[in-house]
């Protein structure tokens, strides 16, 4: 079974809504994938936020130091080589921070970059060869 994890961007306690587009783009590259969440910062607003992961993914890993209080791409990378299992496909937002984020996590992990994803068309968990980390635009599948 593939694993896919997606990070979660968050401000002030509430979740960016790419939170909500994951599990669609993760459902298109493996259906039975087994699809976490991983929320990083400290305090009251990430307990928040991981709270209401659960809602929507069955696992939720919260990782809570002082240190990733303010999102700092150097350090988030530190924390997540040691937690993202080195066959897993890695899904983060394309913002500024996951493009700061991104390229360097793949190379720490020794694995393939894609960026600007807006879709997935005619592939699997498998097509991927796992070790993936993958940049997906916001408003992945709303379509006009």
């Amino acid at each position: 079974m593939t694993q896919i994890f997606a990070y979660i961007p968050f401000s002030n306690g509430v979740a960016e809504d790419i939170a909500q587009e994951y599990p669609t783009a993760a459902g298109k590259i493996d259906e039975s994938a087994s699809l976490t969440a991983i929320v990083t910062g400290s305090g009251a607003d990430l307990d928040k936020v991981a709270n209401d992961m659960t809602s929507i993914y069955s696992q939720v890993i919260k990782v809570d130091h002082a240190d990733l209080g303010y999102p700092n791409a150097e350090v988030v990378r530190k924390a997540l080589v040691n937690i993202i299992p080195s066959d897993a496909i890695f899904l983060v937002a394309h913002n500024t921070f996951g493009m700061d984020l991104g390229p360097g996590l793949s190379v720490k992990m020794d694995s393939a970059y894609a960026a600007d994803i807006v879709d997935f068309e005619g592939i699997d968990g498998t097509t991927l060869n796992n070790s993936t980390v993958i940049c997906i635009k916001s408003s992945f599948f709303q379509f006009d």
